[in-house]
């Protein structure tokens, strides 16, 4: 036989998940901030961009032919490649003025030509007094440009202010916020999986302690799991402990079982080997011995099976009427063994008081020995008639299927009537055997946490009143 892979531990499992979800949500939060932190750059850049223009402005000055301007504030306009360039142009785009650092913009020979040429190209010229416009420009690399079209004066020229900056900084601020942005992901997911799996560890600490519990259970330190237990858990500890106490009750009832056929069976067993096997008293007690015998061992036997099942039971709906018109039907052609009338004379079981809505909960073998058992008990005391009735009843505020047999019989003694349903009772004990039917029946009763009672029916003789709960919330 292969022996089946062992799954994976349930910690393992949720590690996993984790390892594959968090991957993802890091990715997507990754390249979220990353597109965010791009756009709050080009913002950012385009706002310096526009306090360059100011500035610029700021340090312009019109001699009526051309345009100057003294004492930039911004040290970089003088400087040569330091990225960032200053520009006046003409509504056409001619290079009017440009700054010092404009001498040498990245590898261009002739950089005026490439700023008019991108200008005419973006449309940069192609704006109202005071407007702006912002574009990536390619002077070589790639450059931001920011243009507006200022009027100096009421007799000044209108003119194009240009600022050109290189994208390098930039770049290299978002690599460098790329990277700060990859380690801090990679310890964001180191601290959240040592945090989940701590989560974890922490969270199925109960199932460690019910394996723990169960581990008494096995060396028989324990008799039942003891918690408290989380909510979750509470109705799965709970069908333990009652599965447990089931089987405890099970297995004393087993060794009751044993305790009582080795002490009932003791003393016909001794009558035998006592007797003399020489005459037809012998035959007669030997004959008689077996009977009980065999009565005793067929009743233990049936508390044996109904005890063996009770774990199992759980609450399948039987319809009572066919049931129990077919068992009727069966017992009434079987001959008649009652001391009260002629074994002739038929007798007649009337089963029109059984509803078509009783229904039984439980196995259908135990509805057939519950009534079986009753049945047989009163077509051995009644003269010529039963009367059996079954319905639901709700008492209470729960609903019960409500079993009546009554025969016209000589009844129960009169103090007798709840003394016959101990288990084992019964009114005649001059009769072999006569008591384990209705013990049957108290251990199948007892057993769907239902009720049995007796007393003198309306024809006369005894009546046996069943109640049974509907579902398997009563059983024991």
């Amino acid at each position: 036989m292969v022996k089946a892979k062992k799954p994976p531990s349930i910690h393992l499992r949720l590690l996993g998940a984790s390892l594959l979800i968090l991957p993802v949500f890091l990715g997507v939060t990754a390249v979220v901030l990353d597109r965010a932190f791009a756009n709050y750059q080009m913002e950012s850049q385009q706002e310096s961009m526009r306090l360059q223009q100011l500035l610029l402005a700021k340090a312009a000055e019109w001699d009526g032919s051309r345009w100057s301007f003294d004492g930039l504030d911004e040290l970089r306009f003088n400087l040569l490649r330091s990225g960032l360039y200053a520009f006046v142009l003409s509504g056409d785009a001619r290079v009017l003025w440009q700054s010092p650092s404009a001498e040498l913009v990245a590898e261009l020979e002739d950089p005026a030509a490439a700023v008019k040429k991108t200008v005419l190209q973006l449309g940069l010229n192609q704006i109202e007094v005071g407007q702006s416009r912002f574009r990536e420009c390619e002077l070589g690399p790639l450059h931001f440009c920011h243009s507006t079209l200022i009027a100096w004066g009421s007799s000044g020229p209108e003119s194009i202010f240009l600022i050109v900056e290189s994208r390098d900084r930039v770049l290299e601020a978002r690599n460098a916020y790329r990277n700060y942005l990859l380690w801090l992901s990679l310890a964001t997911a180191l601290l959240l999986l040592l945090a989940q799996s701590a989560i974890f560890r922490w969270g199925l600490a109960p199932l460690r302690r019910i394996a723990r519990a169960i581990g008494l259970l096995e060396r028989g330190e324990s008799e039942q799991l003891v918690g408290p237990y989380p909510e979750e858990l509470v109705p799965l500890t709970d069908n333990l402990n009652v599965l447990l106490a089931s089987e405890k009750r099970r297995r004393e009832r087993v060794r009751n079982t044993m305790d009582r056929l080795t002490h009932v069976l003791k003393t016909p067993l001794m009558l035998i080997r006592n007797s003399s096997d020489g005459d037809r008293e012998f035959r007669d007690l030997v004959q008689e011995q077996v009977t009980r015998m065999l009565g005793i061992v067929e009743g233990e036997l049936a508390k044996a099976r109904l005890d063996g099942r009770a774990a199992d039971i759980l609450g399948k709906p039987v319809p009572v009427k066919p049931v129990l018109e077919r068992i009727a039907a069966a017992y009434s052609r079987l001959p008649r063994r009652s001391e009260a009338a002629d074994p002739q004379q038929a007798v007649t079981i009337s089963t029109t008081a059984i509803s078509e809505q009783a229904t039984f909960y439980g196995e259908e073998r135990d509805l057939q020995d519950l009534f079986g058992s009753i049945l047989e008990n009163s077509l051995k005391y009644c003269r010529q008639r039963i009367e059996i009735s079954a319905e639901q009843q709700l008492e209470a505020g729960e609903e019960n299927l409500v079993l009546t047999i009554a025969d016209d019989g000589d009844g129960i003694p009169a103090g007798l009537e709840q003394d016959i349903l101990r288990r084992g009772a019964r009114a005649d004990s001059a009769n072999i055997g006569q008591g384990l039917g209705l013990s049957i029946v108290v251990e199948i009763v007892s057993a769907y946490g239902g009720s049995l009672n007796s007393a003198r029916s309306s024809l006369g003789g005894a009546l046996f009143v069943v109640k049974l709960p509907t579902d398997s919330s009563g059983f024991k």
